[in-house]
């Protein structure tokens, strides 16, 4: 089964949501292909306080879920929850689920990131077992319980912020000796009494003892090792770009993200790339929102 498109969006967050709506109302015709439910990492964000246009806090489900809603009533196509076997940028064609091939003019690469792992025993053993890196899937199974965010950044301190609404403790193990996370999210969590952060410190390893989990975690300035018991733990340690699939034919960016030029264009003709998997210095919801739109300009501006 083969079906033609002028342009082919590989993900559903607000990028590729973006450059889905633009297109739509340019009269392109566009599908958006994701191995998951619409949205991206923002349908899995507890709360959005900084996007414009909302007075107050908006859960990340409910931002996420309006625009799918606004590019999917828009006339976009949608292929989401499905599998993408191969992707071909040369020739401008994905096969999904071992069946389906899909061509086009243009491709829009928008398959944003996923949570660094640690690697460390443990980990991948006591994944949804213990282990967690989604507060917004999980905080709600540890009411009255006992939790370890490992982390220091914006998300870490965010999440941990969320979770504290269900635990009764949470212990924050971060390796320097101060919290990355902008000031005023760092205040508000630093003055719950239920946190305590234990600072230059890093977890070794994850052990699993009936229903709790145990942290080892090392002092990095003496060298020594103590346990944390706790009943489960969340990861936010950053993200890394979703690009296993075709990373061999794009340039990259010392990190591992795709260099765009000032049009959202890669280093492959006729194949654009918009959000958190773009080479650039801030990672934002709003970011990601004015790539997609550029590109979609672009793409436009072309094939009329």
């Amino acid at each position: 089964m083969t079906t033609n498109y002028d342009v082919i969006i590989l993900g559903g967050g607000p990028g590729g949501l973006t450059a889905g709506l633009y297109l739509c109302q340019a009269r392109i015709n566009t599908v958006i292909i994701d191995i998951a439910l619409p949205g991206g990492n923002v349908s899995t964000t507890h709360e959005v306080s900084n996007y414009p246009g909302f007075i107050d806090p908006q859960p990340g489900y409910m931002l996420s879920h309006n625009m799918s809603e606004q590019t999917k009533l828009c006339g976009t196509s949608y292929k989401v929850a499905v599998d993408v076997t191969k992707v071909d940028l040369l020739k401008k064609e994905v096969i999904i689920d071992e069946f389906e091939t899909v061509k086009a003019k243009k491709i829009i690469i928008a398959t944003g990131t996923s949570p660094n792992k640690m690697n460390i025993p443990g980990e991948a053993e006591y994944k949804g077992k213990g282990v967690s890196y989604c507060a917004t899937c999980d905080a709600k199974y540890y009411v009255d319980k006992d939790v370890v965010v490992i982390g220091g950044g914006n998300s870490a301190v965010e999440e941990a912020d969320f979770i504290t609404k269900f635990a009764k403790t949470v212990t924050m193990i971060h390796q320097f000796d101060k919290l990355t996370a902008n000031m005023q999210a760092q205040e508000k969590l630093l003055s719950n009494p239920k946190v305590k952060v234990l600072f230059e410190h890093e977890p070794r390893a994850f052990v699993k003892d009936g229903d709790k989990m145990i942290v080892e975690v090392e002092d990095l300035k003496t060298k020594s090792k103590s346990k944390i018991i706790a009943d489960g733990v969340f990861v936010f340690i950053g993200m890394k770009s979703n690009i296993e699939i075709f990373k061999d034919s794009l340039t990259l960016d010392n990190w591992g993200y795709l260099k765009t030029d000032e049009d959202m264009q890669t280093n492959i003709p006729d194949v654009y790339a918009v959000g958190d998997v773009v080479s650039k210095k801030y990672r934002q919801i709003t970011t990601a929102v004015a790539d997609g739109t550029i590109a979609a300009i672009s793409i436009t501006k072309e094939l009329n």
